[in-house]
């Protein structure tokens, strides 16, 4: 191509980038946030840190629970986000969910220890 035709295509071609700067900028930007790591490893590590205080806190909560006068046995399960590492749920399967004041018992109690709150608590009866 020779110097005159290139001066001639030059300017247009600035033109036309300084038109769609703004949208070169926004895929340039979107191209640079998906090379950048994924971070899952730190989440992923938190999951059998939180399987094993979920494991240790049922215990050392059935082992209260089951103090209560008219539970008999009982089963707790706590549901835990890995990633906040917060309680998102629970459920007491036990002998004596049959009475209203037990099951009101153990939803507060159980509230109160984990900070649910008692819409996101669950007491059944059955057997452990």
């Amino acid at each position: 191509m020779d110097r005159k035709r290139m001066s001639d295509v030059l300017p247009g071609t600035l033109r036309a980038a300084g038109k769609y700067k703004y949208a070169a900028a926004v895929v340039l930007l979107g191209v640079l946030l998906m090379l950048l790591p994924a971070g899952r490893s730190s989440a992923q590590s938190a999951v059998p840190e939180v399987c094993a205080a979920r494991g240790a806190t049922e215990r050392e909560m059935e082992a209260t629970l089951a103090a209560f006068d008219g539970v008999g046995r009982l089963r707790l399960t706590l549901a835990a986000d890995a990633q906040t590492e917060r309680w998102i749920g629970a459920v007491v399967v036990c002998e004596g969910a049959e009475s209203a004041a037990v099951r009101l018992e153990l939803t507060r109690a159980v509230a109160a220890l984990t900070g649910l709150s008692t819409e996101k608590i669950a007491i059944v009866r059955g057997k452990p």
